[in-house]
């Protein structure tokens, strides 16, 4: 039934909001050998227009999501100009609906785990330049129940490659830019035991940092995100 499969759709961007691994300005700047920090991220996102086969099918299909992200990273510089940082992401939160879809429900839960190796490099012949490439994988161990329409769990594994470029202009500025793609697992347990695919999504993003002090840092910048096309059966 066409409502069931829109319903089945808006649950899988539901769970991406949560699950995004969005790059924040000055994430690839090298870590002085044997940090150890805990991070926490807040991010709220809604959407209140559905589309379905490229219609919009309506303007009150409120869907609001407040996520959070509790970060765990190392920092091991094996020679002088590596710097590798295992770490580890768990998100969690509430994502709500309402409107015309509120049959959908809401839920609050802890999502999937995510552990990720960012490598970044500087080069001893060009120091104002910073190369890095992150792989990470997230894995299913969040809440995840077939029968409710919302989950913060995927129930399906995702790999994401993220490679990056820094170019510090000027001592005060930087120019960060991010491209990376991401794999999806399939879900076999989805809405009803239907199997839920997606195809590789991929994103760039650029920020441009005005750096005040060594410790203190603003940032604006955009992205571009393509692909990631989901289906149900």
């Amino acid at each position: 039934m066409k409502t069931k499969l829109v319903f089945a759709l808006l649950s899988a961007v539901a769970a991406s909001q949560i699950h995004a691994l969005e790059v924040q300005p000055g994430d690839f700047e090298e870590l002085p050998n044997g940090t150890t920090m805990g991070l926490l991220y807040y991010n709220y996102t809604s959407s209140k227009d559905l589309y379905a086969n490229d219609r919009k099918v309506s303007s009150n299909a409120n869907l609001k999501a407040n996520a959070g992200l509790a970060r765990f990273i190392y920092a091991i510089h094996p020679i002088q100009s590596i710097s590798i940082e295992p770490q580890v992401i768990l998100p969690f939160g509430r994502v709500t609906a309402s409107g015309d879809i509120a049959a959908l429900g809401k839920t609050t839960a802890i999502g999937d785990i995510t552990y990720g190796m960012p490598i970044k490099y500087i080069p001893n012949f060009a120091p104002k330049h910073t190369f890095g490439i992150a792989p990470f994988v997230t894995l299913p161990t969040g809440k995840y129940d077939n029968n409710s329409a919302l989950n913060l769990g995927e129930n399906r594994w995702n790999a994401i490659v993220q490679l990056a470029w820094l170019y510090h202009i000027h001592p005060q500025f930087t120019l960060d830019n991010i491209v990376d793609g991401t794999i999806y697992g399939k879900n076999s347990d989805y809405l009803g035991h239907s199997t839920l695919k997606q195809k590789t999504k991929y994103e760039y993003q650029s920020y441009l940092r005005y750096n005040i002090s060594p410790t203190t840092a603003l940032g604006i910048g955009g992205g571009w995100v393509w692909g990631g096309e989901t289906k149900v059966n």
